[in-house]
């Protein structure tokens, strides 16, 4: 006896109420477990600085430089970080009013400018300016 085999026609129906159902239930899960990342942004409005005559005192006033290849000038004098570090210890030993003054040279690396900051944070000063050129 043989058995016959039939092709058996399959039907599907898929009710699109359903995929809706389940669409909606995705979304829900996908908007509930995402976090949304706010990023912090800044948004600038750097000032435009005119020329302008600033008064300080010529023996108090000590300017850091800094230039393109990243050497360290206080004072005109060229030195390692850490003697820039004692030098400006030394300054204010002397007279704790003094002013800093820093300046980069524009091609020269963000990191040097960083470092030169956190040797003026560590000494804790107080009165610092950054030199800048007047726009022409």
């Amino acid at each position: 006896m043989r058995r016959s085999r039939k092709k058996r026609e399959l039907s599907l129906d898929i009710a699109p109420v359903n995929l809706i159902d389940l669409l909606l239930v995705m979304l829900i899960f996908f908007v509930t477990t995402t976090s949304f990342l706010q990023l912090k942004v800044i948004e600038l409005d750097i000032p435009v600085a005119d020329e302008t005559q600033t008064q300080y005192k010529k023996n108090l006033t000590h300017v850091v430089s800094i230039d393109k290849e990243c050497h360290f000038y206080y004072d005109k004098g060229l030195m390692s970080l850490r003697s820039l570090s004692i030098n400006i210890a030394d300054t204010l030993k002397s007279d704790k009013d003094s002013i800093f003054q820093v300046a980069a040279d524009m091609e020269s690396k963000h990191q040097c400018f960083v470092d030169v900051l956190d040797v003026l944070k560590a000494n804790k000063i107080k009165n610092l300016s950054i030199l800048t050129q007047a726009r022409k």
